[in-house]
């Protein structure tokens, strides 16, 4: 054989790439939903390659890295549409708040207390425990410290859109209650949301995007919420707010506006496709008409909804939503009042809360809540044509599930028992971009147990700042 003729064989072998990972059950969320039996995933520079058969896959590609998990469930990486890196102690809230209350009594003067180097700290603690359990995108609704929050995602791997916390304590719950912490009017609000917009892109990490973030829940003024919604356009951003978060607010707008929550945005010209909005649990039909209409999104928050008592069940909407094609993320909100971070906990709520509250049983089915957990969470952040679904020239995000446990196995169909069975607790592997993250349940860049241990410690500071002990309320001996 002649030189050119091994170098003619050498070019029809193998090609080589960074990753392949395998896979008993491969769940694309491509346009047409294949999911590959006994299927593959080759990467290259971060970027899927292609997805196919095992053996097929195997046979034309030449991994630098084989992850070889033949028994396992691969889907496409998790979204966490709603999750707070300004939060409070796990497990800390009084019981018995309900969202108004609550945010005011313990919520934002735990958010005041948190020093720089606190939200350093929370930040990487928070991606580490979503890349644990299989997020590799979230949306922060609003931060303080943005410049040492970037620099703690950026060392997490992680996925994230993010801006500053802002508010101008001008809206119709007025200000009683409320600390004097980061107040300021609207004009000096809208220039705080566009150097936060300014800030991400200069910061300039290929992972983590920009939103314009303003609290909500009645705390902003008219002119906050409109210019904000404008500066997301001006942008090309997301705006991003807390609304309709229980019928106690919805009673508030109506006395103050004369109009719900929804439809005052919409009035005021604050409602457009750049918007997302966290919670939703107080809606009607026409709430959902002008949603739609608006092709604005929504974070579903299921755990701190039922947490917090505000009636998901009886005024959420989530069967019309899903219904109208809105597209819908699913988040976990913070410590304070999910405790967890789970995507795959909130799934299983997503498919059976609406369920019981329709007495339909097909009201949401377990691949809409899956769906809602990964597609529909990076289509809610304006992110589906990078991250979302697992298929060529898309981002290289995978997670890899363990299925020898309980949860998993028996395991006949891989959609319901990832939606209806498993935790986070079942993730094996993670990749972000190609880079692995988590592997066989371990982090490769975050010191777990020494992020939970600087945690527990500002939580003990910040509790007794706030005069909160939180103590079971059984004896303790």
């Amino acid at each position: 054989m002649t030189a050119t003729e091994r170098t003619a064989l050498a070019g029809t072998g193998p090609a080589a790439v960074d990753t392949v990972v395998t896979g008993e059950w491969i769940i694309t969320l491509n346009a047409t939903r294949e999911i590959y039996r006994d299927g593959a995933i080759a990467v290259s520079g971060g970027v899927i390659a292609e997805v196919g058969k095992r053996a097929a896959i195997l046979a034309k590609y030449r991994p630098a890295t084989l992850i070889d998990e033949p028994d396992s469930i691969v889907i496409p990486g998790m979204v966490n549409g709603h999750r707070h890196l300004l939060c409070c102690a796990k497990g800390a809230m009084p019981e018995g708040g309900q969202t108004l209350s609550a945010l005011r009594q313990f919520i934002y003067p735990s958010f005041a207390a948190l020093t720089e180097q606190d939200m350093h700290v929370y930040a990487r603690h928070a991606a580490a425990e979503m890349i644990r359990f299989g997020t590799t995108l979230f949306e922060e609704p609003g931060c303080n410290h943005l410049d040492v929050v970037l620099e703690a995602l950026a060392a997490s791997g992680i996925r994230a859109r993010t801006g500053p916390w802002t508010w101008d304590q001008a809206g119709p719950a007025g200000a009683d209650g409320l600390p004097d912490w980061l107040r300021m009017d609207a004009d000096a609000a809208l220039d705080r949301l566009a150097e936060g917009v300014r800030a991400v892109r200069k910061f300039n990490h290929p992972r983590i995007l920009d939103a314009v973030t303003i609290e909500g829940v009645g705390t902003c003024s008219d002119a906050l919420n409109r210019g904000a919604a404008d500066l997301a356009r001006e942008y090309d951003s997301l705006f991003v707010l807390h609304k309709s978060t229980s019928e106690a607010e919805v009673e508030l707008e109506l006395k103050v506006f004369g109009e719900r929550p929804v439809a005052h945005m919409h009035t005021i010209g604050a409602l457009h496709d750049r918007v997302l909005l966290n919670h939703m649990t107080s809606l009607d039909e026409r709430d959902v008409d002008l949603v739609r209409a608006s092709g604005a999104r929504i974070s579903q928050n299921p755990t701190s909804a039922l947490k917090l008592a505000k009636g998901t069940t009886q005024t959420g909407q989530w069967k019309a939503l899903a219904a109208a094609g809105v597209p819908m993320a699913l988040g976990t909100d913070a410590e304070n009042v999910s405790n967890h971070t789970d995507i795959c906990r909130a799934m299983q709520l997503a498919a059976l809360l609406p369920r019981d509250a329709t007495r339909d049983p097909n009201a949401v089915t377990a691949e809409q809540a899956l769906e809602m957990a990964t597609l529909g969470g990076a289509t809610a952040l304006r992110m589906q044509d990078q991250v979302g679904s697992l298929e060529p020239g898309k981002q290289a995000d995978i997670v890899v599930f363990d299925t020898a446990n309980f949860d998993l196995r028996p395991l006949h169909n891989p959609v319901a028992n990832i939606v209806y069975g498993s935790t986070g607790h079942s993730v094996d592997t993670v990749l972000i971009g190609g880079d692995v993250v988590l592997r066989h349940k371990q982090l490769t860049s975050l010191d777990e147990a020494g992020l939970r241990h600087q945690v527990e410690a500002i939580n003990r500071r910040v509790l007794g700042e706030i005069g909160i002990a939180p103590l079971p309320r059984w004896p303790i001996v």
